[in-house]
């Protein structure tokens, strides 16, 4: 058995539900696994704006990997930032708009930008991005850019992903699907992986001493680093090649169940 020192988790379709919610009482989980020595992460594609109220209560014991890995923040101070040159996502702003191919978003550190052709989209965007502010040019903005994204309002991320974007840009970023709807690019050297790696430097936390837990090709990196990686029920097949198993569904609240077994072992796995 493997002495576990952190726990890692994405949030949508993973450790919350349907409905966006954290798992009952799960304050007072994160709370139990400080207490039994081992760190909780909130590892989400999500933005750090969304993630600090999320995770407010417990902020001084809780480490968050937003943007896919491009911020982490540790004790309420950010500790690994990687951000996106102006030029790079002005660049894939026009690229976008050429190929007629969804809407761009720029994630900001602060707030997310969006053109007045995707306002219209803005109630179901909201979910994601508490912050969002509408510009009439984003290859204007002039922001610390953590992520480059795209709304697919069909739905047709998966389709267009390889040819359109992961092929094209793969030498100079790190594509990849955040979602059904919503693709993802950060600097070249940005994944959740690389993050809990560094993060794990900090804390005298090693990758076999981590236990991860996804759904989605975001996922990718931090369940193949992992000593322990656990992928859900509904989770993308191809996570299988680099999960060690797949565990229940994120609506009957499987990773709490998963965490709670590491702590009645006490941090065994």
């Amino acid at each position: 058995m493997t002495e576990i020192k952190l726990i890692a988790s994405d949030l949508d379709h993973t450790l919350l539900d349907e409905a966006g919610h954290l798992p009952p009482n799960f304050y007072d989980t994160i709370r139990a696994v400080h207490d039994a020595g081992m760190h909780f992460v909130a590892a989400s594609g999500r933005p750090l704006y969304t993630l600090k109220p999320m995770f407010a209560p417990v902020a001084d014991v809780v480490s968050l990997v937003a943007e896919n890995g491009a911020v982490v923040v540790r004790d309420g101070e950010m500790v690994y930032a990687q951000f996106i040159p102006k030029a790079d996502y002005v660049r894939l702003t026009n690229y976008t708009y050429a190929k007629k191919l969804g809407e761009p978003i720029l994630c900001a550190l602060d707030t997310a930008y969006i053109a007045k052709s995707a306002e219209q989209y803005r109630d179901y965007l909201g979910q994601f991005f508490a912050k969002l502010e509408v510009v009439d040019d984003l290859t204007q903005v002039d922001a610390q850019v953590a992520k480059y994204s795209v709304y697919f309002p069909g739905g047709e991320t998966y389709d267009i992903f390889e040819p359109d974007y992961a092929t094209p840009f793969k030498d100079d970023f790190h594509v990849t699907i955040g979602g059904d709807y919503f693709l993802d690019m950060m600097h070249a050297d940005v994944d959740k992986g690389h993050a809990l790696t560094e993060l794990g430097k900090l804390i005298d936390v090693t990758p076999d001493e981590m236990v991860t837990f996804g759904d989605n090709l975001n996922d990718t990196e931090m369940l193949t680093i992992a000593g322990h990686s656990f992928v859900m029920q509904a989770g993308q097949t191809e996570l299988d090649k680099v999960a060690d198993e797949r565990i229940g569904s994120n609506s009957d609240y499987a990773v709490q169940t998963k965490i709670n077994e590491i702590l009645e072992k006490g941090g065994q796995l």
